[in-house]
């Protein structure tokens, strides 16, 4: 399973049918955090799934679009929304306190093979958060909207 993320300046053609969100994403560029996505998430918030924004936006917040009873929907982060997850968002040295290999074990955080290797933090979970925090960035100043999704391909 791996999140993507997308950027969007025009939403207008999502206000009129939101299942264009799944077509966005097969022709654009997406953002891909690759299986960190869950690791980045607990780090933000201090739980597997949990978690309140504007934190819990930055990796499975977001309204759902499209059909709600697909497995994973495309989901929406306003404009609005994107602005207060980038200056939420904590430097990532911030994080490194956060990540225990145990901690992330014990809470079944996604994928649980990587926790094992000593370098998770600085090889897999760090270089995905520097990503998403400049998706963030550049997105909350270019009043962008962001679409994120779950491949699970």
């Amino acid at each position: 399973m791996r999140m993507l993320y997308l950027r969007v300046s025009d939403v207008e053609p999502l206000e009129r049918d939101p299942d264009v969100g799944a077509t966005l994403f097969a022709d654009g560029e997406p953002l891909d955090l690759g299986k960190a996505w869950h690791a980045v998430h607990f780090l933000l918030n201090g739980s597997a799934w949990g978690g309140s924004a504007p934190l819990f936006d930055a990796v499975l917040g977001g309204t759902p679009l499209g059909d709600p009873t697909s497995y994973e929907p495309v989901r929406f982060v306003a404009p609005a929304e994107v602005e207060a997850v980038a200056e939420a968002l904590p430097e990532a040295d911030e994080l490194v306190p956060r990540f225990t290999h145990r901690a992330l074990r014990q809470a079944e955080v996604y994928p649980d093979a990587q926790w094992d290797a000593p370098d998770a933090l600085t090889a897999f979970v760090l270089p995905a958060y520097a990503h998403l925090v400049e998706l963030f960035t550049d997105a909350a100043a270019a009043g962008d909207a962001v679409l994120i999704t779950l491949d699970r391909s």
